[in-house]
């Protein structure tokens, strides 16, 4: 193995539950009994491996093998480092003592003598912003409060490695932003991580290579832009039918339920960059409603609202009446560049209370042009029409 790497994994393949105790009563390893099959990688020093996959395809078994919690069946680790493992918000924490006794527990048994562990003390308490609970016992810490400790520690322990298992998903917003500073700073040090979550571009954002988990194999091992890129593509495949329509008769929401929407679709069958297209929602009201309001959300992959349709019924020809009818949304030059989009539809009387609210009604697929994706970037939402000009001299 080339001194350059930190991480060797090298066809490893672990079985559910727990191995016999008796050597003479081991059984054969069949692929249906296992949870990673033939997974082989490497990570150099200083590198950055994100882990995709759904749930159940194996991404938290790997971390726990590489931290050493349990063996492989078959196969080899050879890690050439210390690990510090974020496998869990409370791995490693004991709910009895306090944060600052916390501290001092982990720091002893990740090897730092008394003159370090008090170095360590307050510069995990000043990033985990617990000055007024350090002293208190960790079960009365809320989970953002635990995760902010379990981090604090983890990024302060001087570790070679750290392996971190969707724990910066926890916490408010301004923590996250914290966190992800400090893993660029830590990896412009030469730290190794390896990052598993469920957000293609919070992976792509912080890790240079990434790996697809399917069914317990590497799907695909790559640059963690290509590797994004495919994840979206693969996930929009699953999530999408070829008309975009939902069935809605059944679905329980909130809303008074005078008025039900029982069908959404759109009137296209492939949405592209720069389109016009309609959204169509069938509804069935009980009774003559009079003017409505409508507001249709259009969110990102991540649930993060990107714009608001509105309309708000001022003439007759928007006045519901008792019976079944179909509202139509015009939409004219579609500028979203989000590959997936998900679409909620809220109507609600004049007066302001819900008649119907769903939730996802709608999963589109938008083929951007290669053109305009490599102008805009993997994160930007919505491409703008601009140009630049220059007055003045240029130096040479």
């Amino acid at each position: 193995m080339s001194d350059d790497i930190i991480i060797d994994v090298k066809n490893v393949w672990k079985r559910y539950g727990l191995p016999p105790l008796l050597p003479w009563k081991r059984r054969a390893l069949h692929e249906n009994d296992c949870a990673l099959k033939d997974i082989s990688f490497q990570v150099r020093r200083g590198g950055s491996l994100g882990i995709l996959g759904r749930n159940g395809a194996g991404k938290s078994t790997l971390l726990k093998l590489l931290a050493g919690v349990t063996p492989p069946d078959k196969g080899s680790i050879d890690i050439r480092g210390s690990i510090f493992p974020m496998i869990e918000l409370n791995a490693g924490i004991s709910m009895e003592l306090s944060g600052r006794e916390n501290i001092q527990l982990l720091a002893t048994i990740m090897g730092f003598n008394d003159k370090a562990i008090r170095r360590l003390e307050p510069e995990v308490v000043d990033f985990s912003e617990l000055e007024g609970w350090i002293d208190k016992p960790v079960w009365q810490y809320s989970s953002g409060m635990l995760a902010r400790l379990a981090f604090g520690i983890a990024v302060h322990a001087r570790a070679d490695i750290l392996l971190v298992d969707e724990v910066l998903s926890t916490g408010d917003i301004m923590f996250q932003k914290k966190c992800h500073l400090k893993i660029q700073e830590m990896l412009q040090q030469h730290v190794t991580l390896l990052f598993v979550t469920h957000s293609p571009y919070q992976m792509e954002r912080i890790c240079e290579n990434a790996i697809i988990l399917k069914h317990g194999r590497i799907d695909l091992y790559g640059n963690s832009s290509l590797v994004m890129q495919t994840y979206i593509s693969r996930s929009i495949g699953e999530e999408t039918t070829k008309f975009s329509q939902f069935e809605l008769s059944d679905i329980s929401r909130p809303g008074t339920g005078d008025l039900r929407i029982i069908r959404a679709y759109i009137d296209k069958e492939n949405v592209v960059y720069g389109d016009n297209f309609c959204i169509l929602f069938e509804y069935f009201a009980k009774e003559d409603i009079g003017n409505v309001s409508i507001v249709i959300k259009i969110k990102n992959n991540l649930s993060v609202p990107i714009t608001n349709l509105h309309l708000m019924s001022k003439d007759a020809s928007f006045s519901v009446k008792k019976g079944y009818g179909t509202i139509k949304c015009h939409i004219s030059q579609f500028k979203l560049t989000c590959k997936i989009v998900y679409i909620d539809i809220r109507i609600a009387s004049t007066k302001g209370y819900d008649l119907d609210r769903v939730q996802d009604v709608l999963v589109l697929n938008i083929d951007v042009p290669p053109h305009i994706e490599c102008r805009i970037g993997s994160e930007s939402m919505v491409y703008l029409d601009c140009h630049f000009s220059h007055e003045g001299s240029l130096s040479a």
